[in-house]
């Protein structure tokens, strides 16, 4: 392997080194390589990069490195990353090699020029290309840059799940702490079913750290009743035959009683037979509870929030759970073995009922330039069968002698519903034109859309509007699942977090692609989501203030999600409603030309209004990976373990 040889430092902490990055290396494509001793062919090890901004102390980028391969007498681990101009520190963390082949790690980084470079993404993305090329012709150029982009990351080949449960599991130094901390708290226990599977979940209970007040055996839920209890305690954990509940798993949930006291309500984590983990948000959302998602595995109600009926142990928890006045809370901590053949199946959510049909105005933002911004117009008045509706076509400025643009806006203008707004405005800023139009709106509701985007279904609107206007379960904003013309996801909401600042969910999976445990295809509350196609009530608009015009080019919407759900408002994706979004054909990449010079700006300007956020988002798990493509998989190392919540590394959710 060729390229400049990194003096790697050792952190500390077992398999982890640390080098500075070399002079020149920042802000270029790189290839990174990485080799252990000589190889023991039986062996497995893996290696995950981190690039750092240490002025801010800011990981910027992180990716697993490639498979193993054999090069002259030693087996290497390489990839190729783009390293942030803020980044100068280099960290590698090596999983499942023996300590005694951590003294001898070797390491390079050789820099590649930006047509090298692009040679390299060809080389090593041919397989991504024909999904990148098929499909709709608009956004081709997005598209392919996009996916040979983000594909070293994608390719790298993280540790198994069965390694991350022994970096995870260090419950058993805990015993006695929790124990004493808990010890003052009795739970009785229900589980529901009977036959061979309950025998392996009674000898689950009788393991238990924390002795459980009483055990009651029913074979329905409609069996059960409160007088019917031995034991004198408060709490009740429902558990089904068949799930096996780890040997903490009363301590810990004693524990969390301890440290909410106001909660009527616990589910945790869980995996199956199969080792696939369920990693759910900390905190609950009633979409999500709808679906049944967040009541699988055992949880822990106070006896007087449970009812008798249901069919079963799932649709009993799931029905206590969702009593109005139960207050839900997360235990991040795997708790539950689900049986075999009674692994994690992908769930669905209701769909809303509302049928209200309020007058929506929806504001286009465009530079009048492109002739797709026609095009896209006319597919959207044809594909939206909803009544009552106009087209706000907002243009920063309308600049006399330019045919083109002339052109394109008297085309817009003959179509129906369609308003073109002149905002003069001097320099485009994207906040600035959407807060402008939303002054000239007639609409209760107005609906944030970009000129590229075009609708899936021709009942979209009507849909998204059910989220936010007269269902049982109202939000607050709506924003839908977005796809690239050829028909991979473009948007499935924004994790804070992700990309190690915020990123679209399940960006570049196939659209029919359920997601771990469903969730792709599941409408869900997230702290954002892009305003591409952002759907909310006029006043809450304005109430907000609108868009921070501080943040001209990007991250505008997810600024304004999350002063929203600051506010109290709740934000879902409709992952039932689609549109296609041809991504940047009016202005091209976020930050470039002109606007290459705000990127740092607005990512330091969302930094530092949202650390708290960007460090944990209460939608997301606190286990789960940070890393585009691998979202709601375990993260490696585990962003929290036992001894960390134990001691109070993860605060409860407000």
């Amino acid at each position: 392997m060729q390229g400049r040889a990194l003096r790697l430092q050792s952190e500390g902490a077992a398999g982890r080194f640390a080098a500075m990055l070399p002079a020149g290396a920042a802000g270029q494509w790189c290839r990174l390589a990485v080799s252990l001793a000589p190889p023991d062919p039986a062996e497995r090890w893996w290696v995950k990069l981190e690039a750092t901004d240490t002025a801010r102390g800011h990981v910027v980028r992180e990716a697993f490195l490639g498979r193993a391969r054999l090069r002259r007498g030693r087996v290497w681990r390489t990839t190729l990353v783009h390293l942030p101009s803020s980044a100068d520190r280099l960290t590698l963390q090596v999983f499942g090699a023996a300590p005694d082949r951590l003294g001898e790690p070797c390491a390079r980084l050789l820099v590649q020029g930006r047509r090298r470079a692009a040679m390299a993404l060809l080389a090593d993305g041919w397989r991504v290309l024909p999904g990148a090329v098929a499909g709709d012709a608009r956004g081709l150029a997005g598209r392919v840059r996009t996916l040979l982009g983000q594909h070293p990351a994608r390719s790298g080949q993280a540790p198994p799940y069965d390694l991350w449960r022994t970096l995870y599991d260090d419950w058993r130094p805990l015993r006695d702490a929790l124990m004493r901390r808990s010890a003052d708290i009795g739970i009785d226990i229900v589980l529901v079913g009977s036959g061979p599977p309950a025998e392996a979940t009674l000898a689950s209970l009788r393991a238990q750290w924390l002795a459980p007040a009483c055990v009651d055996l029913v074979a329905r839920p409609a069996d059960w009743r409160p007088d019917r209890q031995t034991g004198a305690a408060d709490w009740v954990l429902v558990i089904g035959a068949g799930e096996v509940l780890a040997p903490h798993g009363l301590a810990c949930f004693a524990e969390a009683v301890r440290r909410a006291p106001d909660a009527t309500g616990f589910y945790a984590d869980l995996d199956d037979a199969d080792a696939v983990p369920l990693l759910k948000p900390r905190q609950p959302d009633p979409w999500l509870l709808g679906s049944g998602l967040l009541t699988r595995g055992a949880c822990l109600f106070r006896a007087g929030a449970l009812s008798a009926g249901g069919r079963d142990a799932a649709e009993w928890r799931r029905s206590a759970a969702g009593a109005p006045d139960t207050v839900l809370r997360s235990v991040p901590c795997i708790l539950t073995r689900l049986p075999e053949g009674g692994g994690v199946e992908a769930a669905r959510t209701p769909a809303p009922g509302g049928t209200a049909t309020p007058f929506v105005s929806i504001i286009v933002p465009t530079s009048g330039r492109e002739g797709h911004m026609v095009r896209c117009l006319r597919a959207l008045l044809a594909r939206t069968e909803y009544a009552d509706f106009e087209i706000l076509l907002a243009v920063s400025r309308i600049e006399p002698g330019d045919r083109r643009q002339a052109a394109h806006l008297a085309d817009a203008a003959r179509l129906p519903r369609v308003r073109v707004l002149d905002l003069k405005m001097d320099v485009f800023n994207y906040a600035a034109v959407n807060n402008a139009s939303v002054a000239h709106a007639r609409g209760e509701f107005v609906l944030l859309l970009n000129d590229d985007v075009v609708p899936d279904e021709r009942d979209w609107l009507r849909r998204l509007v059910a989220f936010v206007c007269g269902g049982p379960i109202e939000a607050d904003i709506a924003g839908a699942r977005l796809l690239y013309g050829n028909g991979l996801v473009q948007h499935g909401g924004v994790t804070m977090g992700l990309a190690n600042l915020c990123e679209h969910c399940f960006r570049l999976s196939d659209r029919h692609a359920p997601g771990p445990h469903g969730l792709a295809l599941l409408s869900r509350q997230v702290s954002a989501a892009t305003a591409a196609c952002l759907l909310l009530r006029r006043s809450l608009y304005e109430t907000l203030g609108g868009m921070d015009e501080a943040f001209a080019v990007a991250l505008n919407d997810v600024d304004f999600c999350l002063r929203a759900g600051q506010a109290g408002a709740r934000i879902v994706i409709a992952a039932e409603v689609t549109l296609f979004h041809y991504e940047s054909l009016s202005l091209g990449r976020h930050y470039e030309g002109s606007r290459a010079g705000l990127e740092a700006l607005e990512v330091r300007r969302l930094r530092e209004r949202w650390a708290c956020a960007i460090a944990d988002d209460p939608f997301y798990s606190p286990l789960a990976s940070l890393e585009p493509g691998r979202e709601f998989q375990p993260g490696f190392p585990p962003r929290i373990t036992p001894s960390s919540w134990l001691l109070g590394g993860v605060s409860d959710p407000a």
